[in-house]
Parts: C-alpha cells; structure tokens; sequence
C-alpha cells in the first residue's frame, strides 16, 4: 500500500509539472508581456530582456524597441543593446518620441535622463556596442549628436565612464584622441559647451596617465 502511495503521488508530481511546464510554455508563445511583468517583479533581468525582446518583435513599437534596449542595459545583455539600439537609432521617429518623452519627464527634473533622452538612448547603444567589442561603432554613435554641441552629460560621457570603469586605457586613449580633435575643429556655439569637452578631456587624460 505505502508503494502504491509513493507512486501515485509521484506520478501527481509529475503531472503538474508537467502542466506548469506546459502553461510556462503557452504564456511565453502567446503572452509574452504577461511573461515580461512577471520576470521583471521577480528581478530576472536576462529573462525579462528576452520577453521584451518578444514584445517588440510582435507590436513593432518604438516605446517598446526603447524598453528593450533599457532591460538590455541593465541585465548586461551586451549583444541586444547594439543589436536593437541599431534599429532605434535608425528609426525615421527616433527624434519625435526622445523629444516627446522629454516633454513627459522633464529633462532637467529627471535624474536617469541626463541632457535629454535622445543622449541617453544614445549613450546606452555606443555602451552596447563598445562591450561587444565594435570599438569604432561606439565612438560613431558616441559622437552622433555631439559633432557640433557638447551639452553636459551626453553620450560621449555615457561612454567614457563605461571605459574608465572597465578600466580600458587603450580604447579611453583613443577616445581622448577624438575628444581633443573635437576641440580644435569645432567652433562650439556656447561657451559651456567648451567646459563640458575640456571636463571631460582632463577626466580622460588623469586616467591615461
């Protein structure tokens, strides 16, 4: 009797796993925001990544494209954040949704967003690409909005505080190299623009020497 107990309840065990694996299975295919949510109020951050990447692979959004390069960020998922930061870099309403959600925020007030979202999102895509070892695209779109203006807090300092905590002398070189050619080719409209480059040039240059 006491086997037949144990088998039994082994093979109840068995079923209900077996159903939660399959119900797992059904809301990942069919419900991955419901998925995204629970991941993320569970702090399973690769996890909630990857649902997000499944959000915005059905809805095609940009808020949603935006989110998954954020969770890419912050769970380290290097290869997602060029990868998908690519593609809302390229979007023809890249410019219309940065500048209406500094409208929803306020740039100045909110402590994530830095000189505006545009250089945030910015900065986060030159990071991706910089961690997955595309040098050269990190310095492109580091500098995409900082040719001509150098507002405080940008991408190109987004990136360079990713290389000085990587402790990456070499690449932080270089990208003193391209700040200072900044310097003496552009004639920057504010003066504190200036000081924003020159901060940033004497920050680079302590950790070179």
């Amino acid at each position: 009797m006491g086997k037949l107990i144990a088998k039994t309840a082994a093979v109840t065990l068995a079923c209900i796993i077996a159903l939660m694996l399959v119900l797992f299975g059904v809301f990942t295919v069919l419900f991955p925001s419901v998925m995204l949510r629970i991941t993320d109020l569970c702090g399973m951050e690769k996890a909630c990544t990857q649902y997000a990447v499944s959000v915005y692979s059905r809805s095609k959004e940009i808020d949603d494209l935006a989110n998954v390069v954020e969770r890419g960020y912050g769970s380290a998922s290097w290869k997602i954040v060029s990868e998908y930061g690519e593609k809302l870099l390229a979007r023809a309403d890249f410019y219309d949704y940065c500048a209406a959600e500094d409208e929803k925020s306020g740039a100045e007030e909110d402590g994530r967003i830095t000189s505006s979202y545009a250089q945030y999102m910015t900065g986060l895509v030159s990071v991706g690409k910089y961690r997955t070892g595309d040098g050269t695209g990190a310095m492109e779109t580091a500098f995409l909005l900082n040719r001509n203006s150098f507002p405080e807090n940008n991408a190109v300092v987004t990136l360079a505080m990713s290389v000085i905590e990587r402790g990456d002398a070499v690449f932080a070189s270089e990208l003193l190299s391209e700040c200072k050619a900044q310097m003496d080719k552009v004639d920057f409209d504010k003066e504190q623009d200036v000081q924003n480059l020159q901060t940033l040039i004497s920050i680079l240059e302590d950790f070179c020497a």
